[in-house]
């Protein structure tokens, strides 16, 4: 009854779900990832799941439950999954890393105003700005960067190509000269 009431948009029945069935699907969170913060994203990631799912979400006699101990035991092997990916990337990132970082923005710095460039990477769609701040920033190759974000090598490379055109057009100064503007952007 608890689950139709939920279906009819009725948040109180809802919440009703999540406070009777949050402590097992927790539990099982807590038994297949590495912390319990990752079990609490994990857990409130499966109740997403189960409101943006659920016109095609299915009773086990009739008992969201097992859903929920199903979704929980996948979010929580592609959580794992992800954190593996990255332990990957970082073993593989160059040591020099800290310093590299360090100098970059060092030359933001002193080229403009840290403020603009956080405006500017602000204003490109959250892919694009990931994909500009580990290449010239952190320093990853873009091979690395596209296993990161799910994307091809060659998608990866355009995306970063167009990112670095529009972020060099949002940081020109107003008198054109774009030599300095170029030169952050790399």
């Amino acid at each position: 009854m608890l689950w139709a009431a939920a279906l009819a948009q009725d948040g109180s029945a809802f919440g009703r779900l999540f406070d009777l069935h949050r402590d097992a699907v927790l539990r099982q969170a807590l038994r297949l990832v590495s912390s319990p913060a990752d079990a609490e994203e994990v857990a409130a990631s499966a109740f997403f799941e189960l409101w943006r799912k659920r016109e095609s979400v299915r009773l086990v006699n009739g008992s969201l439950l097992p859903w929920l101990l199903v979704t929980a035991a996948n979010l929580s092997r592609n959580s794992s999954r992800s954190l593996m990916r990255r332990e990957r990337l970082l073993r593989r990132a160059p040591r020099d890393h800290d310093d590299a970082e360090a100098r970059a923005f060092a030359r933001i710095d002193d080229d403009l105003p840290r403020s603009e460039l956080v405006l500017a990477l602000r204003r490109l769609p959250q892919r694009d700005a990931a994909l500009v701040t580990m290449a010239a920033l952190e320093g990853y190759r873009v091979a690395e960067i596209a296993e990161l974000l799910g994307l091809t090598e060659n998608a990866a490379r355009v995306r970063l190509h167009r990112a670095h055109k529009r972020l060099r057009g949002l940081l020109a100064p107003p008198d054109g000269s774009r030599a300095e503007t170029q030169e952050v952007a790399r």
